[in-house]
Protein backbone atom coordinates (compact mmCIF):
# COMPACT_ATOMS: atom_id res chain seq x y z
CA UNK A 1 0.00 0.00 0.00
CA UNK A 2 2.55 2.78 0.91
CA UNK A 3 4.55 1.77 -2.83
CA UNK A 4 1.02 2.56 -4.36
CA UNK A 5 0.63 5.58 -2.15
CA UNK A 6 3.87 6.58 -3.35
CA UNK A 7 3.09 7.16 -7.91
CA UNK A 8 1.95 9.89 -8.32
CA UNK A 9 -1.81 10.94 -9.10
CA UNK A 10 -1.40 11.00 -12.53
CA UNK A 11 0.81 7.91 -12.35
CA UNK A 12 -2.55 5.96 -10.39
CA UNK A 13 -4.84 7.42 -13.07
CA UNK A 14 -2.29 5.73 -15.57
CA UNK A 15 -2.19 2.79 -13.68
CA UNK A 16 -5.90 2.41 -13.93
CA UNK A 17 -6.56 2.74 -17.86
CA UNK A 18 -5.32 -0.97 -18.27
CA UNK A 19 -8.93 -1.88 -16.48
CA UNK A 20 -10.68 0.43 -18.58
CA UNK A 21 -9.28 -0.30 -21.65
CA UNK A 22 -9.45 -3.45 -21.96
CA UNK A 23 -12.90 -3.56 -20.49
CA UNK A 24 -14.20 -1.72 -23.40
CA UNK A 25 -11.79 -3.80 -25.96
CA UNK A 26 -12.56 -7.33 -25.51
CA UNK A 27 -16.24 -6.37 -25.14
CA UNK A 28 -16.02 -6.94 -28.73
CA UNK A 29 -12.71 -8.02 -30.50
CA UNK A 30 -12.60 -11.49 -29.35
CA UNK A 31 -16.17 -12.58 -31.08
CA UNK A 32 -15.48 -10.01 -34.13
CA UNK A 33 -14.06 -13.21 -36.67
CA UNK A 34 -16.85 -15.25 -35.55
CA UNK A 35 -18.85 -12.76 -36.06
CA UNK A 36 -17.69 -11.96 -39.80
CA UNK A 37 -17.36 -15.48 -40.32
CA UNK A 38 -20.72 -16.87 -39.04
CA UNK A 39 -22.99 -13.97 -39.43
CA UNK A 40 -22.00 -11.85 -41.91
CA UNK A 41 -20.62 -15.27 -44.17
CA UNK A 42 -17.12 -13.32 -45.34
CA UNK A 43 -14.34 -15.46 -46.39
CA UNK A 44 -11.42 -16.49 -43.99
CA UNK A 45 -8.78 -13.89 -46.04
CA UNK A 46 -11.25 -11.03 -45.53
CA UNK A 47 -11.66 -11.50 -41.91
CA UNK A 48 -7.98 -11.83 -42.09
CA UNK A 49 -7.60 -8.88 -44.09
CA UNK A 50 -10.02 -6.91 -41.39
CA UNK A 51 -8.67 -8.25 -38.28
CA UNK A 52 -4.79 -7.60 -39.95
CA UNK A 53 -5.31 -3.83 -40.54
CA UNK A 54 -7.27 -3.12 -37.03
CA UNK A 55 -3.55 -5.05 -35.81
CA UNK A 56 -1.45 -2.85 -38.14
CA UNK A 57 -3.52 0.58 -37.92
CA UNK A 58 -2.91 0.36 -34.02
CA UNK A 59 0.86 -1.41 -33.35
CA UNK A 60 1.94 -0.16 -36.64
CA UNK A 61 1.54 3.29 -36.38
CA UNK A 62 2.30 3.78 -32.74
CA UNK A 63 5.43 5.43 -33.71
CA UNK A 64 3.39 8.34 -35.20
CA UNK A 65 0.90 8.07 -32.23
CA UNK A 66 4.06 8.49 -29.37
CA UNK A 67 5.50 10.89 -31.77
CA UNK A 68 2.10 12.97 -31.86
CA UNK A 69 2.23 12.64 -28.08
CA UNK A 70 6.01 13.89 -27.47
CA UNK A 71 5.11 17.18 -29.67
CA UNK A 72 0.91 18.05 -28.69
CA UNK A 73 1.09 16.26 -24.96
CA UNK A 74 0.36 13.01 -23.80
CA UNK A 75 -3.16 13.98 -22.16
CA UNK A 76 -4.90 15.28 -25.37
CA UNK A 77 -3.70 11.87 -27.19
CA UNK A 78 -5.05 9.53 -24.77
CA UNK A 79 -8.42 11.55 -24.70
CA UNK A 80 -8.18 11.74 -28.29
CA UNK A 81 -7.31 8.42 -28.89
CA UNK A 82 -10.48 7.30 -26.86
CA UNK A 83 -12.92 9.05 -28.70
CA UNK A 84 -11.65 7.76 -31.93
CA UNK A 85 -11.98 4.25 -30.57
CA UNK A 86 -15.46 4.79 -29.32
CA UNK A 87 -16.48 5.85 -33.14
CA UNK A 88 -14.63 2.19 -34.72
CA UNK A 89 -16.55 0.22 -31.76
CA UNK A 90 -19.92 1.17 -32.54
CA UNK A 91 -18.96 0.79 -36.30
CA UNK A 92 -17.67 -2.43 -36.19
CA UNK A 93 -21.16 -3.09 -33.91
CA UNK A 94 -23.17 -1.85 -37.36
CA UNK A 95 -20.86 -2.53 -40.22
CA UNK A 96 -21.84 -5.15 -42.92
CA UNK A 97 -19.93 -4.49 -45.81
CA UNK A 98 -16.51 -4.69 -46.18
CA UNK A 99 -15.32 -0.72 -46.35
CA UNK A 100 -17.53 0.05 -43.98
CA UNK A 101 -15.34 -2.67 -41.98
CA UNK A 102 -11.98 -1.58 -42.76
CA UNK A 103 -13.03 1.83 -41.85
CA UNK A 104 -14.12 0.74 -38.57
CA UNK A 105 -11.19 -1.45 -38.39
CA UNK A 106 -8.75 1.68 -39.11
CA UNK A 107 -10.20 4.29 -36.82
CA UNK A 108 -10.29 1.58 -33.82
CA UNK A 109 -6.50 0.67 -34.20
CA UNK A 110 -5.38 4.00 -34.95
CA UNK A 111 -7.21 5.28 -31.71
CA UNK A 112 -4.78 2.65 -29.83
CA UNK A 113 -1.84 4.45 -31.71
CA UNK A 114 -2.93 7.46 -29.92
CA UNK A 115 -3.71 6.65 -26.68
CA UNK A 116 -1.59 3.12 -25.76
CA UNK A 117 2.65 4.45 -26.43
CA UNK A 118 1.45 8.11 -24.80
CA UNK A 119 0.12 6.14 -21.73
CA UNK A 120 3.21 3.86 -21.53
CA UNK A 121 5.61 7.10 -21.98
CA UNK A 122 3.65 9.12 -18.94
CA UNK A 123 3.58 6.39 -17.14
CA UNK A 124 7.40 5.70 -17.48
CA UNK A 125 8.34 9.05 -17.22
CA UNK A 126 6.13 9.39 -14.00
CA UNK A 127 8.31 6.63 -12.07
CA UNK A 128 12.00 7.36 -13.29
CA UNK A 129 13.19 4.86 -10.32
CA UNK A 130 13.35 0.66 -12.21
CA UNK A 131 11.79 -0.36 -9.44
CA UNK A 132 9.38 2.06 -8.73
CA UNK A 133 8.80 1.50 -12.69
CA UNK A 134 8.62 -1.97 -12.56
CA UNK A 135 5.82 -2.12 -9.58
CA UNK A 136 3.45 0.38 -11.98
CA UNK A 137 3.94 -1.54 -15.18
CA UNK A 138 2.86 -4.79 -13.34
CA UNK A 139 -0.06 -3.21 -11.69
CA UNK A 140 -1.12 -2.22 -14.85
CA UNK A 141 -0.82 -5.46 -16.45
CA UNK A 142 -2.95 -7.05 -13.74
CA UNK A 143 -5.51 -3.94 -14.39
CA UNK A 144 -5.70 -5.07 -17.49
CA UNK A 145 -5.78 -8.70 -16.75
CA UNK A 146 -8.97 -7.88 -14.84
CA UNK A 147 -10.64 -6.12 -18.20
CA UNK A 148 -9.71 -9.33 -19.86
CA UNK A 149 -11.64 -10.65 -18.03
CA UNK A 150 -14.70 -8.65 -17.13
CA UNK A 151 -15.19 -7.87 -20.95
CA UNK A 152 -15.34 -11.05 -22.76
CA UNK A 153 -18.33 -11.97 -19.87
CA UNK A 154 -20.33 -8.21 -20.43
CA UNK A 155 -19.67 -8.84 -24.08
CA UNK A 156 -20.78 -12.40 -24.47
CA UNK A 157 -24.25 -11.18 -22.24
CA UNK A 158 -24.58 -8.14 -24.82
CA UNK A 159 -23.71 -10.69 -27.45
CA UNK A 160 -27.16 -13.01 -26.27
CA UNK A 161 -28.85 -9.79 -27.77
CA UNK A 162 -27.21 -8.56 -30.90
CA UNK A 163 -23.38 -7.63 -31.47
CA UNK A 164 -24.60 -4.23 -32.81
CA UNK A 165 -25.55 -3.24 -28.92
CA UNK A 166 -21.91 -4.70 -28.08
CA UNK A 167 -20.70 -2.18 -30.28
CA UNK A 168 -22.45 0.74 -29.13
CA UNK A 169 -22.01 -0.47 -25.53
CA UNK A 170 -18.01 -0.63 -26.11
CA UNK A 171 -18.42 2.60 -27.97
CA UNK A 172 -20.18 4.52 -24.98
CA UNK A 173 -17.43 3.21 -22.80
CA UNK A 174 -14.83 4.27 -24.38
CA UNK A 175 -16.61 7.88 -25.06
CA UNK A 176 -17.34 8.35 -20.97
CA UNK A 177 -13.78 7.15 -20.59
CA UNK A 178 -12.48 9.80 -22.82
CA UNK A 179 -14.58 12.57 -21.00
CA UNK A 180 -13.19 11.11 -17.45
CA UNK A 181 -9.86 11.15 -18.92
CA UNK A 182 -9.20 14.85 -20.14
CA UNK A 183 -10.87 15.72 -16.68
CA UNK A 184 -8.71 13.53 -14.20
CA UNK A 185 -5.24 13.47 -16.14
CA UNK A 186 -3.73 16.77 -15.18
CA UNK A 187 -2.85 19.67 -18.13
CA UNK A 188 0.41 20.02 -16.68
CA UNK A 189 1.18 16.29 -16.53
CA UNK A 190 0.23 16.08 -20.44
CA UNK A 191 3.76 15.74 -21.41
CA UNK A 192 6.07 14.82 -18.82
CA UNK A 193 9.72 14.78 -19.42
CA UNK A 194 11.97 11.57 -18.85
CA UNK A 195 14.60 12.71 -16.23
CA UNK A 196 17.14 12.08 -18.60
CA UNK A 197 19.16 14.72 -20.26
CA UNK A 198 18.79 16.12 -24.16
CA UNK A 199 15.17 14.72 -24.31
CA UNK A 200 13.71 18.09 -24.51
CA UNK A 201 15.81 18.98 -27.79
CA UNK A 202 15.28 15.09 -29.01
CA UNK A 203 11.52 15.63 -29.23
CA UNK A 204 12.33 18.60 -31.33
CA UNK A 205 14.81 17.20 -33.41
CA UNK A 206 14.92 16.62 -37.34
CA UNK A 207 13.14 13.35 -38.90
CA UNK A 208 16.80 12.42 -39.86
CA UNK A 209 17.71 12.58 -36.53
CA UNK A 210 15.04 10.33 -34.88
CA UNK A 211 15.24 7.66 -37.59
CA UNK A 212 18.97 7.46 -36.35
CA UNK A 213 17.93 7.17 -32.84
CA UNK A 214 15.92 4.50 -33.62
CA UNK A 215 18.37 2.73 -35.84
CA UNK A 216 20.60 1.96 -32.76
CA UNK A 217 21.66 -1.90 -32.91
CA UNK A 218 20.75 -2.69 -29.30
CA UNK A 219 16.93 -0.61 -29.80
CA UNK A 220 16.27 -2.98 -33.06
CA UNK A 221 17.55 -6.14 -31.64
CA UNK A 222 15.57 -5.70 -28.54
CA UNK A 223 12.37 -4.05 -30.12
CA UNK A 224 12.50 -7.37 -32.94
CA UNK A 225 12.57 -9.96 -30.18
CA UNK A 226 9.54 -8.31 -28.59
CA UNK A 227 7.84 -8.30 -31.74
CA UNK A 228 7.13 -11.88 -31.59
CA UNK A 229 4.63 -11.38 -28.62
CA UNK A 230 2.26 -9.71 -30.87
CA UNK A 231 2.86 -12.18 -33.20
CA UNK A 232 1.37 -15.14 -31.00
CA UNK A 233 -0.77 -12.47 -28.99
CA UNK A 234 -3.00 -11.62 -32.05
CA UNK A 235 -3.95 -15.07 -32.57
CA UNK A 236 -6.53 -14.86 -30.10
CA UNK A 237 -8.07 -13.26 -32.42
CA UNK A 238 -8.18 -15.52 -35.25
CA UNK A 239 -6.62 -18.61 -35.17
CA UNK A 240 -7.63 -19.42 -31.67
CA UNK A 241 -11.84 -17.92 -33.12
CA UNK A 242 -11.34 -20.53 -36.54
CA UNK A 243 -10.10 -23.42 -34.11
CA UNK A 244 -13.15 -23.01 -31.87
CA UNK A 245 -15.76 -22.69 -35.00
CA UNK A 246 -14.27 -25.22 -37.24
CA UNK A 247 -15.10 -27.41 -33.85
CA UNK A 248 -18.22 -26.25 -33.02
CA UNK A 249 -17.13 -25.40 -29.47
CA UNK A 250 -19.35 -22.10 -29.77
CA UNK A 251 -19.42 -18.66 -27.96
CA UNK A 252 -19.07 -19.85 -24.89
CA UNK A 253 -15.58 -21.81 -25.01
CA UNK A 254 -14.37 -18.56 -26.42
CA UNK A 255 -15.37 -17.04 -23.86
CA UNK A 256 -13.95 -19.18 -21.40
CA UNK A 257 -10.72 -19.37 -23.36
CA UNK A 258 -10.06 -15.22 -22.36
CA UNK A 259 -11.52 -16.07 -19.04
CA UNK A 260 -9.35 -18.39 -18.24
CA UNK A 261 -6.30 -16.37 -19.50
CA UNK A 262 -7.69 -13.44 -17.65
CA UNK A 263 -8.11 -15.30 -14.06
CA UNK A 264 -4.59 -16.50 -14.65
CA UNK A 265 -3.13 -13.54 -15.23
CA UNK A 266 -5.01 -11.90 -12.02
CA UNK A 267 -3.85 -14.91 -9.69
CA UNK A 268 -0.36 -15.43 -11.00
CA UNK A 269 1.14 -11.89 -11.94
CA UNK A 270 1.82 -10.44 -9.10
CA UNK A 271 3.32 -13.34 -7.26
CA UNK A 272 5.55 -14.09 -10.50
CA UNK A 273 6.48 -10.67 -10.76
CA UNK A 274 7.62 -9.96 -6.95
CA UNK A 275 9.78 -13.78 -6.86
CA UNK A 276 10.26 -15.59 -9.74
CA UNK A 277 11.01 -12.36 -11.76
CA UNK A 278 14.06 -11.28 -9.23
CA UNK A 279 15.24 -15.15 -9.44
CA UNK A 280 15.80 -15.10 -13.23
CA UNK A 281 16.39 -11.52 -13.83
CA UNK A 282 15.16 -9.77 -16.78
CA UNK A 283 16.45 -11.32 -19.74
CA UNK A 284 15.97 -14.80 -18.78
CA UNK A 285 12.40 -14.03 -17.69
CA UNK A 286 11.44 -12.38 -20.72
CA UNK A 287 13.22 -15.50 -22.66
CA UNK A 288 11.14 -17.91 -20.88
CA UNK A 289 8.21 -15.84 -21.01
CA UNK A 290 8.89 -16.15 -25.23
CA UNK A 291 9.33 -19.65 -25.09
CA UNK A 292 6.59 -20.14 -23.04
CA UNK A 293 4.00 -18.53 -25.60
CA UNK A 294 5.38 -20.82 -28.32
CA UNK A 295 4.81 -23.70 -26.28
CA UNK A 296 1.22 -22.77 -26.00
CA UNK A 297 1.09 -23.13 -29.80
CA UNK A 298 1.51 -26.97 -29.72
CA UNK A 299 -1.90 -27.83 -27.58
CA UNK A 300 -3.79 -28.24 -30.89
CA UNK A 301 -1.03 -30.85 -32.72
CA UNK A 302 -0.12 -32.34 -29.28
CA UNK A 303 -4.24 -32.72 -27.89
CA UNK A 304 -6.21 -32.48 -31.84
CA UNK A 305 -8.23 -35.78 -30.08
CA UNK A 306 -9.66 -33.14 -27.23
CA UNK A 307 -10.12 -29.86 -28.69
CA UNK A 308 -11.60 -28.21 -25.60
CA UNK A 309 -9.09 -29.35 -23.59
CA UNK A 310 -6.40 -28.00 -25.83
CA UNK A 311 -7.93 -24.54 -26.24
CA UNK A 312 -7.62 -24.17 -22.18
CA UNK A 313 -4.30 -25.65 -22.05
CA UNK A 314 -3.11 -22.85 -24.85
CA UNK A 315 -4.77 -20.06 -22.84
CA UNK A 316 -3.05 -21.23 -19.76
CA UNK A 317 0.35 -21.26 -21.20
CA UNK A 318 0.23 -18.39 -23.13
CA UNK A 319 -0.90 -16.03 -20.28
CA UNK A 320 1.77 -17.64 -18.35
CA UNK A 321 4.03 -16.41 -20.89
CA UNK A 322 2.13 -13.39 -21.19
CA UNK A 323 2.66 -12.47 -17.36
CA UNK A 324 6.57 -13.31 -17.62
CA UNK A 325 7.25 -11.66 -20.13
CA UNK A 326 5.16 -8.70 -21.27
CA UNK A 327 4.90 -6.33 -18.12
CA UNK A 328 9.51 -6.37 -18.26
CA UNK A 329 8.90 -4.74 -21.97
CA UNK A 330 7.56 -1.29 -21.19
CA UNK A 331 9.88 -1.46 -17.78
CA UNK A 332 12.88 -2.50 -19.63
CA UNK A 333 12.32 -0.48 -23.28
CA UNK A 334 14.01 3.07 -21.05
CA UNK A 335 17.25 1.36 -20.98
CA UNK A 336 17.50 1.64 -24.69
CA UNK A 337 15.92 4.62 -25.38
CA UNK A 338 18.87 6.65 -24.46
CA UNK A 339 18.31 10.30 -25.92
CA UNK A 340 15.18 9.24 -27.54
CA UNK A 341 11.52 11.10 -26.69
CA UNK A 342 9.84 7.87 -25.04
CA UNK A 343 6.36 8.30 -26.52
CA UNK A 344 8.28 7.66 -30.10
CA UNK A 345 10.72 5.00 -28.59
CA UNK A 346 7.25 3.18 -26.96
CA UNK A 347 5.47 4.04 -30.55
CA UNK A 348 8.07 2.40 -32.61
CA UNK A 349 8.90 -0.93 -30.29
CA UNK A 350 4.82 -1.39 -31.14
CA UNK A 351 5.24 -0.43 -34.59
CA UNK A 352 7.34 -3.07 -35.11
CA UNK A 353 5.19 -5.33 -33.32
CA UNK A 354 1.99 -4.08 -35.49
CA UNK A 355 4.23 -5.31 -38.54
CA UNK A 356 5.00 -8.20 -37.42
CA UNK A 357 1.40 -9.14 -36.52
CA UNK A 358 -0.28 -8.10 -39.69
CA UNK A 359 2.32 -10.58 -41.52
CA UNK A 360 1.26 -12.88 -38.97
CA UNK A 361 -2.66 -12.48 -39.11
CA UNK A 362 -2.12 -12.15 -43.14
CA UNK A 363 -0.54 -15.78 -43.08
CA UNK A 364 -3.09 -17.23 -40.71
CA UNK A 365 -5.67 -16.03 -42.62
CA UNK A 366 -4.16 -18.01 -45.81
CA UNK A 367 -4.41 -20.70 -44.07
CA UNK A 368 -7.81 -20.58 -43.43
CA UNK A 369 -10.33 -21.58 -46.06
CA UNK A 370 -14.33 -20.88 -45.78
CA UNK A 371 -16.03 -19.40 -42.53
CA UNK A 372 -15.72 -22.93 -41.29
CA UNK A 373 -11.99 -23.73 -41.91
CA UNK A 374 -9.60 -23.65 -39.05
CA UNK A 375 -5.53 -22.99 -39.10
CA UNK A 376 -3.77 -26.08 -40.83
CA UNK A 377 -1.49 -28.10 -38.10
CA UNK A 378 1.40 -26.53 -39.81
CA UNK A 379 0.52 -22.79 -38.62
CA UNK A 380 0.84 -24.36 -34.91
CA UNK A 381 3.74 -25.48 -35.20
CA UNK A 382 5.52 -21.99 -37.08
CA UNK A 383 3.79 -19.82 -33.98
CA UNK A 384 5.26 -22.18 -31.65
CA UNK A 385 8.75 -21.94 -33.39
CA UNK A 386 8.50 -17.95 -33.42
CA UNK A 387 7.95 -18.00 -29.64
CA UNK A 388 10.76 -20.42 -29.26
CA UNK A 389 13.74 -18.02 -31.51
CA UNK A 390 12.12 -15.00 -30.03
CA UNK A 391 12.63 -16.05 -26.83
CA UNK A 392 16.27 -17.49 -27.63
CA UNK A 393 16.48 -14.00 -28.80
CA UNK A 394 15.55 -12.16 -26.11
CA UNK A 395 17.95 -13.48 -23.78
CA UNK A 396 20.82 -13.21 -25.75
CA UNK A 397 19.89 -9.52 -26.19
CA UNK A 398 19.59 -8.67 -23.07
CA UNK A 399 21.23 -10.57 -20.72
CA UNK A 400 25.16 -9.85 -19.32
CA UNK A 401 27.27 -6.71 -19.22
CA UNK A 402 26.38 -6.04 -22.56
CA UNK A 403 23.06 -4.67 -21.92
CA UNK A 404 22.60 -1.22 -20.96
CA UNK A 405 22.64 -0.05 -17.36
CA UNK A 406 19.39 0.28 -15.81
CA UNK A 407 17.94 4.08 -15.62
Amino acid sequence: MNRWRALSPAARVLVANGLAFNLGFYMLMPYLAQHMGADLGLAGWITGLVMGLRVFSQQGLFLLGGWLGDRLGYRRAIVWGCFLRSVGFAMLGWAETLPLLLLAAFLTGFAGALFTPCAQACLAAQCPDLSQRRYAFTLHNLASEAGMLLGPLVGLALLNVDFRLTGCVAGALFLGFGVLQWRLLPPDQGSPRPPRPLVSDAVHASPRSLFAQLAEPNLLRFVGCCATYQVMFHQLYLAVPAFVQQHGLGDSTLSAVFTLSAVVGIALQWPVSRWLVPRLGDAAAMGCGLALMGTAFLSPVVLAAWPLAAMLVLAVLLSLGSILCFPLFATVLPRYARDCPLGTCYGFMSSVGGCAALVGQAAVGAGLGGSEAAPASGIWWVLAACGLLGGVGMWRVTRGSGSPSAQ
